[in-house]
């Protein structure tokens, strides 16, 4: 029983470590963002526009501190939950992830090269959002996830193994 005990524990603390280090990506997702608003709003004078994306006459936005923290933060808890979604269904959840995450960031690099009314210099510094975002989320986020995870399905299974040692079938 004891033993039982340990596994549970070292189960939660692994948890409580890895939510703890999402939660750190999610911060430096967005702190890095933030960093480059700074460095192109402040250090440089750009004002980082978005693009129009209703038709020919539509009006760029302008982005703020705030719509780049949001943005990052948004990609960065879709891309926490997605893992954690994966992480339950299969046990190759790590690379199904990062598959997934290369392609939407591949995808996300389509909105600053799409729309109206943008300079050429707009459309680089969004794709340096887009770049920075992913490059930063990405390797964080990968880190977290365990090499080969075991759905909940699995584990309850290895749980009445351990718990129910009579119940293994007799070797042939």
């Amino acid at each position: 029983m004891d033993a039982m005990k340990m596994t549970t524990v070292a189960g939660q603390s692994d948890v409580g470590r890895r939510r703890r280090a999402r939660f750190l990506a999610v911060a430096a997702v967005v702190a890095a963002a933030l960093g480059l608003w700074a460095v192109y709003h402040l250090a440089f004078g750009i004002d980082l526009r978005s693009p129009a994306s209703f038709g020919e006459h539509g009006i760029t936005s302008a982005v703020g501190p705030g719509n780049a923290a949001f943005v990052s933060a948004l990609a960065a808890l879709a891309a926490w939950g997605l893992l954690a979604v994966l992480e339950r269904l299969t046990s190759r959840a790590r690379r199904v992830w990062l598959a997934i995450a290369l392609l939407a960031l591949a995808l996300s690099l389509g909105g600053p090269l799409s729309g109206t009314g943008l300079t050429a210099a707009d459309r680089m510094e969004l794709l340096g959002f887009h770049l920075l975002v992913g490059a930063v989320l990405i390797p964080l986020m990968y880190r977290t996830a365990p090499v080969v995870a075991t759905s909940v399905k699995r584990r309850r299974e290895q749980l009445a193994r351990t718990e129910h040692p009579d119940t293994r079938e007799p070797a042939a």
